[in-house]
Parts: C-alpha cells; sequence; structure tokens
C-alpha cells in the first residue's frame, strides 16, 4: 500500500512523513522499525507488508501510517538506524586509536570495520538483497562524510593528491569488500585473508 506525496518535514529522515516529538511517538517508531528488522531476518521481503509490521510492533495501521507511507520507508528508516549505531561504534572505536604507526592504524581501521561488520549480520544479510530497490542515498551519504572524515583524521600527508578522494576511495572500497563479504562462504580463514588483501590494497594506496 501507498500514500500520495507530501512534503517531509525534515530533510534528513527523507522516508519519513512525520517526525515523532512526543515520547510515545517515538517509541511507537522505535518499535515499528524494530519490528521491520525483525521481520526482514524472518521472511523473504515480498512477504513482508505494513500490516505485518504493525501486528508485530503492537500499534495499529493508521498509527504507522502516520509515520510511514509504506514498507519501503520503514526499511530505509530499518538501514538508517543500523548506519547510525555503525557511526557510533567507528567513531568511539576511532577516538581510541593512538598508534601513530601507519601500518597499524591500517591494520586497526580493517579491524574494527570487520568487528561492526559481524553484529546484527543476519540483519545485514537480508538488506543485501533489498537495498537496490530503495531510495536511501541521503542516508549513506551523511555515513559515508562521517566515515571519510575519520579516516582523513588518521591519514598521512599525500603531496599532489586530493586527500578527501583518496579518503573517499578507500571508504567506498572498503564497504563495498564488506558487503560483498557477506555474500561468501563463512569462514575464520577466509576473512583473514580477505583482511589481509585489504590491507595490501590500502596499504599500497596510500604510499606516495
Amino acid at each position: 500500500m501507498g500514500a500520495a506525496p507530501v512534503t517531509h518535514t525534515n530533510p534528513e529522515k527523507k522516508y519519513m512523513l512525520k517526525i515523532p516529538v512526543q515520547k510515545r511517538s517515538k517509541e511507537t517508531v522505535a518499535s515499528i522499525v524494530e519490528s521491520c528488522a525483525r521481520l526482514l531476518v524472518q521472511e523473504p521481503y515480498h512477504a513482508i507488508t505494513t500490516d505485518k509490521i504493525a501486528e508485530m510492533a503492537g500499534v495499529s495501521i493508521g498509527s504507522l501510517y502516520q509515520f510511514f507511507a509504506n514498507k519501503e520507508a520503514i526499511v530505509a528508516a530499518v538501514i538508517d538506524d543500523l548506519l547510525q549505531k555503525d557511526l557510533v561504534y567507528i567513531e568511539d572505536q576511532l577516538s581510541k586509536l593512538q598508534t601513530t604507526d601507519l601500518d597499524a592504524k591500517v591494520h586497526a581501521f580493517i579491524d574494527i570495520g570487520f568487528s561492526r561488520f559481524h553484529d546484527n549480520r543476519p540483519l545485514r544479510t537480508a538488506l543485501q538483497g533489498v537495498q537496490g530497490m530503495l531510495d536511501y542515498w541521503e542516508t549513506r551519504r551523511v555515513f559515508f562524510e562521517h566515515y571519510q572524515k575519520a579516516v582523513l583524521a588518521h591519514m598521512p600527508q599525500l603531496p599532489g593528491r586530493d586527500r578527501d578522494m583518496v579518503a573517499l576511495f578507500i571508504v567506498s572500497s572498503f564497504n563495498n569488500i564488506l558487503q560483498l563479504s557477506l555474500l561468501g562462504p563463512q569462514s575464520q580463514e577466509r576473512e583473514q585473508a580477505v583482511k589481509k588483501e585489504v590491507y595490501t590494497l590500502i596499504s599500497r594506496y596510500l604510499q606516495p
């Protein structure tokens, strides 16, 4: 089911019809998003409906449609919530990074990325199959900008090169590698092999 186009009240959350302000409304939205995330892990995407999401969340379908126009908008909120939690974790871990050695920094960045990648892997795997259907590029842009700034803060000077572009390429490449890792066989040996190749890729790319 869909709804007529509306003017979004918050440009940073374009998937929402209305931004919750009151505590009860915030709890309702949180329950809807959490329930959608659970259903994405349990069922095929095409089998999920707004009625199922509302039922699992314990809210009326009318309450759901106050905030979201359709299922796709709720899934976009699930992705947004996941990326925001990723940012908090990544920034917290990077704030503890004390080493000045470039090799150690690269290894630390890779470990931080993979550590976060393991959190809620079933949901990340489920989202892999539906992201192409969704318009959530604003959310991804914000995530990439934050991570890009974090990389820049730890990156060496590279005379003659655009540091912003270098940081963007590193973040984009690493994110794609993590996403592809969800689709392959899972084993500690394979992950270590992937980490080794990622380290080679980034460390060589950062050579003057």
